[in-house]
């Protein structure tokens, strides 16, 4: 029991110092995201997430509002017509997931998705250099996170994001956290359905786009990328228990040091119960 504690001691301190070591290095990246801080204050935005409520939902409507968009968005038949202003590629969580399908893609897709004059954000691990060695993202829009440590029942945890933040659990949680900073006080959450428990299959009907990329992709890494973030569903219980308590840690944060920030789901049959629901329809526009 002793070497056990003794070990992830080691392991903690160790975490600690690289942490340290990467913010140090990148401060100058980071210090970028100075320049969006309160840009939008007072300001009312709108975060799409990637489940198929959004399909039946008019998001033409916010083509002229600020939007954040998520990941894989690109896959959306009206992505250009909707003109997303923030574009956040921050899944799979920490890059400790060993696939660069998804950074690959990106690259791939940059002078598509920069055609627009849309901010990006991205994992700084990772990605940052990354990209600097394809020369992809090096345009002025293109802004990183540093993440490190988790969210604390005891709320000591930064949400600043010229600093290091703590591990989003999932990409939703991350776009709440930017658009915060950017002093976003009224925010609305569409295609988060959260659904995660409801089918015995992971992927299963979870995104707007047909079929999942797990099962259908006729391309072999993005089949890699998806069956590594497959678990069993045990796995997946204590996985969503972990991302709804992320939630309200973020929820309870706000409210403590940011209670002007009210956030709502408009996403029709949601599970994530954590934030007041209203219905897309009522929102004037």
């Amino acid at each position: 029991m002793m070497t056990k504690k003794i070990l992830n001691q080691i392991r903690r301190a160790r975490n600690l110092y690289n942490r340290y070591i990467t913010y140090y290095k990148y401060k100058e990246v980071l210090g970028k995201n100075l320049t969006l801080k309160n840009k939008f204050k007072g300001k009312r935005c709108f975060i799409i997430g990637s489940g198929p409520s959004i399909k039946d939902q008019d998001l033409l409507k916010l083509a002229g509002e600020e939007t954040f968009v998520c990941n894989t968005f690109w896959r959306h038949p009206q992505y250009y017509k909707i003109n997303p202003k923030n574009y956040a590629g921050l899944d799979p969580g920490p890059p400790q997931l060993k696939s660069n399908f998804f950074k690959e893609e990106l690259a791939k897709k940059e002078k598509d998705l920069t055609s627009l004059p849309t901010r990006f954000f991205f994992h700084l691990d990772g990605f940052c250099d990354y990209f600097k060695s394809v020369n992809a993202f090096q345009r002025n829009n293109v802004y990183y996170l540093h993440m490190g440590g988790f969210l604390k029942e005891n709320l000591n945890f930064n949400i600043e994001i010229d600093k290091t933040i703590p591990h989003v659990k999932n990409v939703i949680i991350g776009c709440i956290t930017i658009a915060v900073y950017m002093g976003f006080e009224e925010i609305y959450l569409l295609g988060c359905e959260h659904g995660f428990l409801a089918s015995p299959r992971q992927f299963e009907e979870e995104h707007f786009f047909p079929g999942t990329a797990y099962t259908t992709s006729v391309n072999e890494k993005e089949r890699e990328h998806y069956a590594m973030t497959i678990k069993s569903y045990e796995e997946q219980i204590d996985q969503v228990k972990i991302l709804f308590k992320n939630y309200r840690l973020l929820k309870a944060k706000l409210a403590k040091e940011k209670p002007q920030v009210k956030i709502y789901n408009a996403t029709p049959n949601s599970f994530l119960d954590v934030f007041p629901f209203v219905k897309f329809e009522d929102i004037k526009f």
